[in-house]
């Protein structure tokens, strides 16, 4: 997470997500509605007009956690879907289709699903 300084009282300000400036925009109003103070900035390396025009959601260092929680439960909500993957994956069950796959499957018996991404098989050689 980077972090900056305002000069006006020495708010220490964290980026909490980043993505396409409509997106951005209703995360950082949704944050205020919540009483989150938050802001909206250019990402690194980003200009007006250029690279997509990818923007960072700050908040204050002290509501990191707060703004978060709120964040991943508006995503829930946006999509409610994933909520139920997710409720699947805590039972050893398959994201995608809700087959019993067991802690340790790679891939889902059922749907074929790729559970478990080993970084290894996708590592490119050193030259």
């Amino acid at each position: 997470m980077e972090t900056t300084s305002s000069e006006e009282g020495q708010v220490e300000w964290v980026a909490v997500k980043e993505g396409d400036q409509d997106w951005m925009k209703e995360l950082a109003d949704m944050l205020t509605e919540k009483g989150i103070a938050s802001g909206m900035t250019l990402a690194p390396g980003c200009s007006a007009g250029t690279c997509g025009c990818r923007f960072i959601v700050l908040v204050a260092e002290k509501d990191v956690q707060a703004a978060q929680e709120s964040i991943d439960e508006y995503y829930m909500t946006v999509h409610p879907e994933l909520r139920e993957s997710k409720e699947w994956a805590d039972q050893d069950k398959c994201p995608a289709c809700g087959h019993d796959v067991g802690k340790d499957a790679k891939e889902c018996p059922d749907c074929g699903l790729l559970l478990i991404i080993d970084a290894g098989e996708y590592q490119e050689e050193d030259e």
